[in-house]
C-alpha cells in the first residue's frame, strides 16, 4: 500500500516528552511514490499446476524432501526449455505456491503460457514504502456527526462487513413470555363426584396451597471471554503512547508474530526478535536488518517489551519473526510477498500472527496464498492503503477470509483518516495516525501516518485475544459501512 510512511524520528528524553506529545497532534499527509503498484516490465510470476491451481487449507503443510526435490526439478527444467537464465530468476515458491519469478522475453512468455505444467503468468508489481510530509489537518470533534453508543462488535472469525447488513431490528423472542403461570398441578375445576344427594356438604376438596413460585432463574453469569488475555501495567520508565492506551494492551509473551516488512533493527532492546526463524526473501541479500525503519516502527506497535525503558505495545513481549521483502530504499515486489507467505504457510503454526503492511495492485497469487494460511488457523492484519480509494482493488487488503482483517486508520479522535483506503473489504479501523513507535538505531520516536501503523494495532490484539473487539465506530468513514474501532476490550 502506497504510503506506508516513515516520518523522521528523534530521541525521546524526559525533557523532551512534552513537545513530542505536542508533535503527535499533528496529521501527515503521505506522498505517494510514482513506482507503487506499476508493473514491472518484463517481470512476471509463473506458478505451477502441482500444488498451487488448489490453492485450499488442505495443502498448507511444509512440503516433503520427495515434494520440494520435484518442484526444484520442474522449475529446473522449465527454466532450461525456455532458455531463462539463472540472474533472470527474481524468486523461488516451494510449498503452497511453487513456482518461479523471472525476467521474461516474450518468447519465453509465450512459451511459458503454453506449458501444460503452468497454472498461469502473472506480472509482478512494485510495492514502495513512501516517507511522508506533514500538516496539521487535524480536527477536535467529531466531524459533525453523532457518535454512536459505545458498541460492543466482538466478532469470531474475520468481521466482515456485508455490504447488504443493516443495523439487526430487535428480533421477537424466541419463548413467548407467558402472561399467566400455569400451576404444576391444576386444581380441577369441577367437583369430584358424589354417590349420593347428601346435602351434607362434600368436605370440599383440599386447596392445595399454591406451589411457591419458582424463584426466577438466575441470570446466567457473564461468560468470560473467549480468549483471556494478562493485564499488565508499565514499568516504571515505559512511555505508553495515547494509541496503544486507546487501543488496549496486554502481555504477548509467547506469541509469535510474523512482520513481512523491511526487516528489523535486531538490535533493538526494546523488540524481542527471533533471529532463527526470520529471513530476507530478497535474492542475493540475506540480511534481516531494517535499513528503511517501516518495519521496525510496525514491530514496536506490536510487541515493545514492557522491560522499563522505551514503550509498551499492544501485545508486549510478544516474539517477533522478520520476513523482510523491502530493501533499504522501501523498494519491494510482489514476488517478495508471496515468497514471505509461502515461508509462514510452511513454517508457522495456527494461532500465530501475520502483519502485512503493505500492498499493490491485484495478485491472485498473492491474494491465494493469504487465504491458505488463513485456512491453517494463522491470523492476518493487512493494512488498507493510504490511496484514500476503495481497496476492493489491491491485494492483500481485497481478501475476504476468516481470519483475515484489513485496517484502515483513524486519528485520536477517532475520526477516519483523509488518506485512508476505504470500502467493503475493510474489517476494523485503529489509530494510525501521528504515532509513536520503536525506531532504528534505537529508542522510539514519531512514526508518522498511515495505515501501516493502524494494522500492527489490530495485530497485537489477534495476538492477545484470538480474535478482535470494538469500541463504537470511527467518524467520517467514506463508505456506506462505518468501520468499528478496533479495541483489546
Amino acid at each position: 500500500m502506497s504510503g506506508l510512511a516513515l516520518a523522521s524520528v528523534f530521541t525521546l528524553s524526559s525533557c523532551q516528552k512534552e513537545d513530542f506529545m505536542e508533535e503527535q497532534f499533528q496529521t501527515d499527509s503521505v506522498q505517494i511514490n510514482a513506482q507503487h503498484g506499476q508493473a514491472i516490465p518484463g517481470q512476471y510470476i509463473v506458478v505451477f499446476k502441482k500444488g498451487s491451481s488448489n490453492l485450499t487449507s488442505t495443502h498448507v503443510n511444509a512440503m516433503t524432501i520427495a515434494g520440494r526435490a520435484a518442484t526444484v526439478a520442474l522449475r529446473e527444467r522449465m527454466l532450461l526449455a525456455t532458455g531463462i537464465t539463472s540472474d533472470a530468476v527474481q524468486q523461488t515458491f516451494e510449498g503452497n505456491v511453487n513456482g518461479f519469478a523471472a525476467r521474461l522475453t516474450k518468447d519465453q512468455l509465450t512459451q511459458l503460457r503454453k506449458n501444460p505444467e503452468v497454472a498461469y503468468v502473472e506480472q509482478d508489481r512494485i510495492i514502495m514504502l513512501a516517507k511522508p510530509g506533514t500538516d496539521n489537518t487535524t480536527t477536535k470533534g467529531n466531524s459533525g456527526k453523532t457518535k454512536d453508543e459505545k458498541t460492543d462488535h466482538k466478532t469470531k472469525g474475520n468481521g466482515k462487513k456485508n455490504t447488504t447488513e443493516p443495523t439487526p431490528e430487535e428480533p421477537a423472542p424466541s419463548e413467548p413470555a407467558p402472561t399467566e403461570p400455569t400451576p404444576t398441578d391444576p386444581t380441577p375445576t369441577e367437583p369430584a363426584p358424589v354417590e349420593s344427594t347428601d346435602p351434607t356438604p362434600t368436605e370440599p376438596t383440599p386447596t392445595e396451597p399454591s406451589p411457591e413460585p419458582e424463584p426466577e432463574p438466575e441470570p446466567e453469569p457473564e461468560q468470560p471471554a473467549s480468549n483471556p488475555y494478562t493485564i499488565i501495567t508499565p514499568l516504571p520508565g515505559e512511555t505508553l503512547p495515547w494509541h496503544i492506551a486507546m487501543n488496549g494492551y496486554g502481555d504477548g509473551t509467547g506469541k509469535t508474530v510474523w512482520v513481512i516488512d523491511s526487516g528489523i533493527d535486531t538490535d533493538h532492546p526494546d523488540l524481542n526478535v527471533d533471529l532463527q526463524r526470520s529471513a530476507s526473501m530478497i535474492y542475493g541479500d540475506a540480511s534481516i536488518e531494517d535499513g528503511f525503519g517501516h518495519g521496525t516502527n510496525v514491530a514496536g506497535i506490536i510487541a515493545a517489551k514492557n522491560n522499563g525503558s522505551g514503550m509498551v505495545g499492544v501485545a508486549a513481549n510478544a516474539t517477533i519473526v522478520a520476513l523482510r521483502v523491502f530493501d533499504n530504499t522501501g523498494y519491494g515486489t510482489v514476488s517478495r510477498a508471496i515468497s514471505a507467505v509461502n515461508y509462514v504457510i510452511n513454517t508457522g503454526k495456527p494461532g500465530d500472527v501475520v502483519n502485512m503492511s503493505l500492498g499493490s495492485g491485484i495478485s491472485s497469487t498473492l491474494d491465494n496464498a493469504v487465504i491458505t494460511a488463513a485456512g491453517k488457523g494463522i491470523l492476518f492484519a493487512i493494512a488498507a492503503g493510504n490511496s484514500a480509494t476503495d481497496c476492493s482493488v489491491n491485494s492483500p487488503a481485497r481478501v475476504n477470509a476468516t481470519g483475515v482483517y484489513t485496517v484502515s486508520a483513524m486519528d485520536r479522535y477517532q475520526n477516519f483518516w483523509s488518506s485512508s483506503n476505504y470500502g467493503a473489504p475493510v474489517d476494523y479501523t485503529a489509530p494510525g495516525v501521528s504515532v509513536t513507535s520503536t525506531r532504528i538505531g534505537g529508542g522510539i520516536g514519531s512514526s508518522g501516518s498511515g495505515t501501516s501503523f493502524a494494522a500492527p494495532h489490530v495485530a497485537g490484539i489477534l495476538l492477545l485475544r484470538g480474535e478482535v473487539f470494538s469500541q463504537g465506530i470511527v467518524n467520517g468513514d467514506k463508505d456506506s459501512w462505518p468501520d468499528p474501532i478496533a479495541s483489546v476490550e
